[in-house]
């Protein structure tokens, strides 16, 4: 699980942002990071569900992309509520561009709110942004006293668990009815202790109902769970039956831990053949620890059993689709 968050090489721009009217058009606009990957569309994926477990660093990356309509048809309003979670688990960039963003507004989306920006900068330059700093204070002298006062208000009475409490409930509520995306989403909050306790054993209850309904992540969670004994003695066989269904939904982390465990045998007997397939398989999507083990277990494979796995990998249709 440790494993799922995959960190991002930021280029962070503090470039002037295209003149589109009532969209952070003021001198506030050179405060709007953007995120800038070579590859947008992989980026897109490889975020997506990366910032629906809560990573910070991916709901930031994607609210930028939604910013700026690079990769995804440009969304204000999803821009805005990815920034804020970022935002709310203290995500440094996050907060400074969302005080950004309420202090000149995005026409038809958020409307200007001093109170609200000048809470978002003090947050970013208490934490040393040096250009939420310069904002804070250029901001302070367009508002008013009871402005100001609001501001400080709403810093002082702030609590980030509250928005994970609020999920929480909701989330619960939908995972009761059986909405597996919600079930997935109450495992995470008590496998991170967002908002709660820290608790394993909760989390992997959570992860084993999302995936009996064949959610992928849920899967690769109970998988991975079951692998390093975490709320549960630790099972390979367990371990590899779930990273099997994860993978073959298409899962490339479930892809490449299960070509893993055929290489060493660990819960199947080993198969070099059923290895390179799939680290094949999570290559292809990009998974950069699947090329490094695919290219290190061909060293030593004959050319008739890389002719096989390689056939197996052309065939290889995801369940489900």
């Amino acid at each position: 699980m440790k494993n799922l968050a995959r960190f991002f090489l930021l280029v962070f721009a503090a470039a002037m942002f295209w003149g589109l009217a009532g969209c952070a058009s003021s001198s506030y606009q050179k405060g709007i990071r953007h995120y800038k990957p070579d590859d947008v569309a992989a980026a897109v994926r490889e975020l997506k569900p990366l910032a629906e477990q809560g990573n910070a660093e991916a709901q930031f990356n994607l609210g930028s992309l939604y910013y700026q309509g690079w990769g995804v048809p440009q969304d204000y309003r999803e821009a805005v509520k990815w920034l804020r979670k970022a935002a709310e688990q203290g995500h440094i960039f996050s907060q400074a561009t969302l005080g950004t963003v309420y202090a000149d507004g995005v026409q038809g989306v958020v409307e200007k709110d001093y109170p609200q920006a000048l809470m978002w900068f003090i947050f970013a330059a208490a934490k040393g942004d040096m250009e939420a700093l310069e904002f804070r204070d250029s901001l302070v002298k367009r508002m008013t006293p009871s402005q100001i006062t609001e501001a400080q208000k709403l810093a002082r009475e702030f609590k980030p668990q509250d928005a994970y409490t609020k999920s929480l409930q909701e989330f619960r509520a939908l995972a009761a009815q059986g909405d597996a995306a919600a079930q997935f989403k109450v495992g995470l909050i008590y496998y991170k202790g967002q908002g709660v306790q820290p608790d394993y054993l909760e989390a992997l209850n959570w992860f084993k109902k999302a995936a009996l309904q064949g959610h992928p992540l849920a899967q690769y969670n109970v998988g991975y769970m079951n692998e390093k004994g975490e709320g549960t003695p630790q099972d390979y066989v367990e371990a590899a039956k779930q990273y099997r269904q994860a993978a073959e939904r298409g899962n490339q982390l479930a892809q490449y831990n299960l070509g893993y465990m055929y290489e060493k045998g660990q819960g199947v007997l080993p198969d070099e053949v059923q290895a390179l397939m799939w680290y094949n398989l999570a290559a292809i999507q990009g998974e950069t620890k699947a090329r490094t083990a695919r290219d290190r277990i061909t060293i030593w494979m004959t050319p008739a059993q890389i002719a096989e796995a390689q056939r197996l990998a052309r065939e290889f249709k995801i369940v489900g689709k």
